[in-house]
């Protein structure tokens, strides 16, 4: 258990008619980032807790058998490859026919409008109902989003931004209260959405009401340190993970030759030696009580190490300043062999980089500081959560059967049909596995995953050697996952200030790292953050928990 320094001590219809500014007059800037940059880790987007409401029942759907089974919730089910002749759990329609309206962010290229688009047309088609969808880039996705909802301009189905402030004064007045349709075994009306992990639904309950459904992602989004296995081979050493911090700077020093340009890492491990003491994932919880992970004994000991790690010079010297598309390349380049990231990341090193045939990747585990185990964090549980807008036209039983079908999980013909769209036209099978084409690529990525979402699996078409990697670094790591205690909390100050107040000691705590100030600019920080909001924060999270466990 992490030590504290002792230095750190209304009516749904009414709100619509006049609350609707007020509701999401701070949404400006209470939005984060959805990613996470080195050394400042998101959790997760925090429900708004109240015990009066039973989430959703957990009913498997037993489809596809995987190749590797998750051994333990959180988990992600490993495929080698895509399982023949997938079958068509959904026929009856599932539309209305009249338009459905969407707002999202794309994390890739905007693909073609529907005009131009033979997938869109094909999921109209399939759904029974035009899609009318907005979307916008992650970093633009925020302030657009603001900016609807101020003007009352609610699309029928909206993927809701991490820590919009005011969230569940927003929720109350704009959004459906889905309760009665998700609430318990009434989920079981929608299959789908009932396998859906438990974990994932404690972000959509706010004021005791569900509001929303989950975009679930379970350890997919847990990131360690991702490496050039063909590298470390390359350099003579067989067995890449470290069992201490000392064998971790011995293995860093071993993958640096600066007069080559090259680095053993894109960044700052920031996050990895943190998890190596043993610092809690943002906030813990013990008796009631949280503590952030800065006013920690441990976070000090993490920055005395990252200090050295800096000065030993075996993080690539742009690494602050250089963008995360950068650092990216350098890894696939090889000038760099260890970049911090997820399990999705991993599979897009593979996607973006096809020509470099020799790429092999791995994840190290995280060792403790003197040897013996570390403690890895869990990651969000969750991309985003989707609600309905509760002045819809449409039935919210059309909505929810929509929300289904976007959650059919993988093995099924409709996993295959939304994430690789029309064979012979969207991708091409090399045995059972979908090959994406040209169009494919352009076409297929207009958000439906936003709507809602399967479990995520591990697979990468192709490579089965893949997953079987990927399963195995899971099963090593998933009995140790440390948990954000302030998930599926909602604390109002987080929402609104998190960004700006834990920016602040990130700052503060890269300057020291680079030995432009001393250690007490990041105490002075971390003193400045509790009296700035952070206290108020953990009162709000302590109160939400009182609330939630009696």
């Amino acid at each position: 258990m992490s030590r504290s320094l002792k230095f750190l001590e209304t009516d749904r219809r009414t709100v619509l008619k006049g609350g609707v500014a007020a509701a999401v007059a701070a949404l400006g800037g209470g939005v984060l980032a959805s990613c996470s940059s080195e050394g400042s880790p998101s959790g997760g987007g925090g429900g708004g807790g109240g015990a009066t409401v039973e989430l959703p029942t957990y009913q498997r759907f037993e489809g596809a058998t995987p190749d590797f089974p998750a051994a333990a919730e959180g988990m992600n089910e490993g495929f080698r490859a895509y399982p023949s002749n997938p079958e068509r759990v959904i026929s009856e329609a599932l539309g209305d026919g009249e338009v459905i309206s969407f707002m999202t962010n794309i994390p890739g290229a905007i693909p073609p409008t529907r005009d131009s688009n033979s997938f869109w047309q094909a999921v109209e088609e399939r759904i029974g109902s035009p899609l009318e969808i907005s979307m916008s880039s992650n970093d633009e996705y925020s302030s657009k989003f603001a900016t609807r909802i101020a003007g009352g301009d609610i699309p029928d189905i909206l993927n809701i931004p991490k820590d919009v402030a005011q969230l569940p004064d927003l929720l109350e007045a704009t959004c459906l209260d889905l309760t009665e349709y998700l609430s318990g075994d009434a989920v079981l009306d929608y299959p789908f959405l009932a396998n859906l992990p438990s974990q994932s639904w404690p972000d959509t309950r706010f004021n005791g009401k569900i509001f929303a459904v989950p975009v679930p992602r379970g350890m997919s989004r847990t990131s360690a340190p991702i490496y050039r296995q063909d590298l470390t081979e390359a350099a003579g050493i067989s067995e890449a993970n470290p069992g201490s911090f000392d064998e971790f700077m011995d293995l860093c020093a071993e993958m640096t030759a600066p007069g080559a340009n090259r680095w053993a890492w894109a960044s700052m491990p920031s996050q990895y030696i943190q998890q190596m003491w043993g610092t809690p994932y943002l906030w813990a919880e013990d008796g009631g009580a949280f503590t952030h992970m800065y006013e920690t004994e441990e976070m000090l000991g993490a920055i005395e190490d990252m200090i050295a790690v800096w000065a030993a010079g075996v993080v690539n010297p742009d690494a602050y300043t250089a963008t995360g598309g950068a650092k990216k390349q350098w890894l696939a380049a090889g000038t760099a062999t260890f970049i911090h990231d997820s399990f999705v990341a991993w599979n897009q090193f593979y996607t973006d980089n096809p020509t470099i045939t020799e790429m092999q990747l791995n994840m190290l585990d995280v060792p403790g500081r003197d040897g013996g185990q570390g403690s890895p964090w869990m990651g969000a549980a969750n991309n985003n959560i989707t609600a309905f807008n509760a002045e819809s036209t449409h039935d919210p039983e059309v909505l929810l059967a929509i929300a289904n079908w976007m959650a059919a999980p993988f093995g099924t013909e409709e996993y295959l049909f939304r994430k690789f769209g029309v064979e012979g036209e969207h991708y091409e099978l090399t045995g059972t596995d979908p090959v994406p084409t040209a169009l494919g690529s352009s076409e297929v990525g207009i958000g439906l995953q936003y709507i809602s979402d399967a479990p995520m699996a591990l697979y990468l078409p192709g490579r089965p050697d893949v997953p079987e990697t990927q399963a195995a670094v899971q099963a090593a790591m998933v009995d140790r996952l440390v948990d954000d205690a302030s998930y599926g909390l909602y604390s109002e100050t987080k929402s609104r200030m998190n960004a700006q107040l834990e920016g602040a000691v990130n700052d503060a705590m890269n300057q020291v790292v680079q030995g432009n100030a001393g250690i007490e600019t990041f105490t002075d920080a971390v003193e400045t953050w509790r009296v700035n909001g952070g206290d108020a924060i953990r009162g709000e999270l302590e109160e939400a928990y009182a609330a939630e466990h009696g």
